[in-house]
């Protein structure tokens, strides 16, 4: 301290910006964690739900089915 007296300086906000970085990294994995793990639940929970393709193929299904119909009553 008696040759570089504001060497305290250097040293504090050393340490109070690590430990930021730090905290802030361990919040950032735990963040992400619990983001997939809630991912992962919402699709557990919604796994018999139709997909957007399954529904488009059902609307495939009954356009073909109409335009038959409509053809079978021109005849």
């Amino acid at each position: 301290m008696k040759v570089y007296p504001l060497s305290w300086f250097y040293y504090l906000s050393f340490i109070f910006f690590t430990a930021f970085a730090f905290l802030n990294m361990v919040i950032g994995i735990v963040v992400n964690v619990m983001e997939e793990e809630n991912a992962k639940a919402w699709r557990e929970a919604h796994k018999d739900e139709p997909t957007l393709k399954d529904i488009a193929q059902q609307l495939a299904a009954l356009e073909k089915k109409l335009d038959q119909s409509i053809n079978n009553k021109a005849e």
